[in-house]
């Protein structure tokens, strides 16, 4: 599922997304697709992401996860610093969404890219740490999820990229964005374990 997702500057130098036309699409039509199903089926595609991001990180140390492949990138760790966020922004826009209202505090302003591309809130110093903080925060947004049953689908909240989503979709984009960054921190489990 990476989405490849590039960056280049505007006019005034700031870096602004893109991505692929085919990616938008089919991103938006597996949103789609998966938000009209039962809650435990959106837990159940939500879980793989989930379990692939996981997996993605177990082979690495703590050194190799604090790499940066270079100064402009993130290591390991940062990604899942912004997974981590990502998922506690989820957590919280879809039961605010489910039960009819934006979360408190949060106004248009949160639906420009330069609010939400990147966002990290979290910083760890160990694989440790990052996966207990990944199951914690895993856990509230299934617990969420769970709650869609009955959920309000006419307040939504933009994403800068995919437009408006209700409570239902923004569940399901969470398995989209482990999707994206499961395919980065593989790249770069693989360079960083080669010659092990």
């Amino acid at each position: 599922m990476d989405l490849q997702i590039t960056y280049t500057p505007d006019d005034d130098g700031v870096l602004k997304a893109n991505i692929p036309q085919r990616n938008k699409e089919w991103a938006l039509g597996f949103i789609a697709e998966h938000s009209v199903k039962e809650p435990v089926q959106i837990a159940a595609v939500v879980q793989e992401g989930h379990d692939e991001i996981l997996a993605a990180i177990a082979p690495l140390t703590d050194a190799q996860a604090k790499q940066k492949p270079s100064d402009d990138d993130w290591s390991v760790l940062d990604a899942m610093a912004h997974v981590v966020t990502t998922k506690q922004v989820c957590a919280g826009l879809c039961g605010s969404l489910a039960g009819g209202s934006r979360p408190p505090g949060i106004g248009p302003e949160w639906e420009e890219e330069a609010a939400q591309d990147g966002i990290t809130n979290v910083t760890f110093e160990t694989l440790a740490a990052a996966r207990e903080a990944a199951e914690t925060v895993h856990r509230q947004l299934l617990g969420t999820i769970s709650e869609l049953g009955s959920a309000n689908l006419d307040v939504s909240f933009k994403h800068y990229i995919f437009g408006p989503m209700n409570a239902r979709e923004w569940a399901v984009f969470q398995r989209i964005h482990d999707g994206d960054h499961i395919a980065q921190i593989r790249a770069m489990a693989e360079a960083l374990t080669k010659g092990r």
